[in-house]
């Protein structure tokens, strides 16, 4: 009797390990084990996918080096590291201007909060991480399957993403004001021009826009195209009106060291001379003006008024005239830094009026 129980329970353990190699192998897994739910169609979180580990803005250049490279041509790369600032701010001790310039990443603090200032990479400036990471995932304007997120993430297209740290010199709210925003445009309409390309190496063409800020103080050819300057004479008055037809912000923007120099000559006839053999008119100077627009400093822009010509709007300077008949001349230059030369200055624009 023993020897049969041995043998039935030898058979059953045997049934028992065929039924389960049966199931594994034909019908999948056994009931009690539940397989992982496939990822959805509209699914942003990429919570199923394997995920990268990115410490700096280095990392994400393994896969990026077209958009890497070109953010390190621009000047929110060196928002730290540029000589201006390290001088602006005192070697850094200007604690409340230091934020923007080494920011958390936005995603994280908040689009509609200020800035806060990060402890490590501070040298990359306004970096990847401060426009795209959020929680370890990166996020973007297009989404994808990405290893480092692909999050999808609207906010990122609309003037929004730039409220983060460019509200703080009154920028934003020019930009409110503006007639381009009651038109729809948005900053990245004007400072981010659309390119189609792989945003990632190897990957599909898509449209996306640079990462190189253009259309502002650095850029020397839209500096030429943001304001519009007209001269004439009235009741024995030389009128000139400059109006700032390009910007959705005030003309020189946000930042109290930029400066646009408006230089007046108004000139007579003095006889001819000979140059190269040939006569050329010759004039003599007999008024010369000057104007400077400029934001106010940050902490006193509430005491201090701005200069600076607003969105759509004219600034009208009259200046008496000392002759009946003569030539006007009116130069516009810009210069990025108040301490710079005169010499050193980007013209942006001249006119020439005989009257």
């Amino acid at each position: 009797m023993a020897k049969w129980l041995v043998v039935a329970g030898l058979l059953s353990a045997l049934a028992a390990f065929l039924i389960f190699t049966s199931a594994m192998i034909g019908n999948g897994p056994p009931p009690e084990i539940e397989p992982l739910p496939a990822p959805s169609a509209t699914d942003t979180s990429n919570s199923a996918r394997p995920q990268l580990v990115l410490r700096s803005s280095q990392d994400c250049a393994k896969c990026h080096a077209d958009i890497f490279n070109e953010w390190k041509k621009d000047q929110h790369a060196t928002a730290w590291t540029d000589e201006p600032f390290r001088s602006f701010t005192l070697n850094y001790t200007q604690l409340e201007c230091l934020s923007c310039h080494a920011p958390k990443p936005m995603l994280e603090v908040g689009l509609d909060k200020e800035p806060q200032l990060r402890e490590a990479n501070r040298s990359d400036g306004v970096d990847c991480f401060t426009c795209h990471m959020a929680g370890g995932k990166s996020h973007g304007t297009l989404g994808s399957s990405a290893p480092c997120g692909g999050v999808l993430k609207a906010e990122l297209k609309t003037a929004q993403a730039c409220y983060h740290c460019h509200s703080t010199h009154n920028l934003f709210k020019e930009y409110l004001a503006s007639p381009q925003y009651q038109q729809g445009q948005t900053c990245q309409d004007c400072h981010m021009e659309k390119v189609v390309r792989a945003v990632a190496s190897g990957g599909p063409l898509r449209t996306t826009r640079r990462h190189f800020i253009h259309g502002g103080g650095h850029d020397l050819e839209a500096l030429k195209k943001v304001l519009k300057m007209d001269l004439a004479v009235e009741q024995e008055a030389l009128v000139v009106t400059v109006t700032n037809t390009g910007a959705a912000h005030g003309v020189p923007g946000e930042i109290n060291n930029r400066i646009v120099r408006l230089e007046v000559s108004v000139q007579q006839r003095d006889g001819k001379r000979v140059v190269d053999g040939l006569d050329v008119e010759d004039w003599q100077e007999m008024q010369a003006h000057e104007a400077i627009f400029q934001a106010p400093p940050r902490l006193s822009r509430d005491k201090i008024p701005s200069t600076q010509i607003m969105p759509g709007q004219p600034r009208v300077l009259k200046y008496k005239l000392s002759i009946p008949h003569g030539r006007a001349i009116a130069t516009l230059t810009y210069l990025l830094e108040k301490s710079m030369l005169k010499s050193d200055a980007t013209p942006m624009g001249e006119k020439v009026l005989d009257f």
